[in-house]
């Protein structure tokens, strides 16, 4: 339960982003889109990490400051074999921009 109002703050937050209305945007040419299933930062508010395959053993996750984030979308739920649910959601971050990018490999 705690997740689904973590979801739910970080929509409401994304209505508040700074996002010119009277023209038409193109996300694809100034904004990367990246999908998955958002968890909280242990230790900074301001981060979101985002795993992109929540349900494999070799996990990958994204680590994006939310002053990065342009605008936030829910996509839906993702159900595993064993009737575990996360929620999905796309995140469009604008191009140049860091972030983090982690996920396991074979030395």
């Amino acid at each position: 339960m705690d997740e689904i109002k973590y979801v739910q703050k970080l929509l409401d937050i994304s209505k508040n982003y700074n996002i010119d209305r009277l023209r038409n945007v193109n996300y694809t040419e100034e904004y990367h889109p990246f999908e998955g299933s958002p968890k909280r930062h242990p230790t900074n508010e301001n981060i979101l990490i985002l795993i992109s395959n929540p349900f494999e053993e070799d996990k990958k996750f994204f680590e994006f400051h939310l002053d990065t984030i342009s605008a936030m979308e829910e996509i839906g739920t993702l159900a595993s074999n064993d009737n575990t649910s996360v929620y999905q959601i796309r995140v469009w971050v604008k191009k140049g921009t860091m972030a983090v990018k982690s996920e396991t490999f074979i030395v």
